[in-house]
């Protein structure tokens, strides 16, 4: 007994439909199936006795009745206009404010961003170039109140400068 599954990959398999995976396997239940043979063979006879049958042949006017009931059918039908209520155009209105505001508030933060200059890298050796220039003195110091008890003028005499 075959079910309507295995009917319809038979007229599938005739039909030349199946993936090589599926026409595989009913070709190996057809070797196994007498009943299913028999069934493959029934159909193939019918498919043949199509070829007999007369073919039926469209008037001339066929194409252009089709096309016009397909052109009516999609024209728009023509209906009056609702009324809209005082509500719904202040909604309206009120969503588009909200949409201009918004995409002002976006254009200003983009812009903010974007006009700002970049900061430049070596803006920190230039501060801090005359430190950098004695970094080697600085090297052999201890701590910084050694170097704040060299600040004394006193020391060293008024004319000494470094």
């Amino acid at each position: 007994m075959l079910s309507d599954e295995d009917r319809a990959n038979l007229t599938a398999y005739l039909d030349g439909e199946l993936d090589e995976e599926t026409a595989q396997a009913l070709e190996a239940k057809l070797s196994r199936d007498p009943a299913a043979r028999a069934e493959v063979e029934a159909l193939r006879q019918a498919w043949a006795m199509l070829d007999y049958l007369p073919r039926a042949t469209p008037s001339a006017t066929f194409t252009h009745r089709t096309l016009e009931k397909l052109s009516l059918a999609h024209r728009p039908v023509e209906t009056g206009k609702m009324p809209r209520s005082a509500t719904a155009t202040w909604r309206v209105r009120l969503a588009w404010a909200a949409c201009l505001l918004a995409a002002g508030a976006g254009g200003w933060l983009a812009g903010d961003l974007v006009g700002r200059p970049t900061p430049d890298p070596d803006e920190a050796l230039i501060r801090y170039l005359p430190l950098i220039e004695k970094w080697r003195a600085y090297e052999l110091v201890d701590n910084i109140d050694f170097l704040k008890a060299l600040d004394h003028r006193d020391w060293f005499g008024q004319d000494a400068s470094y």
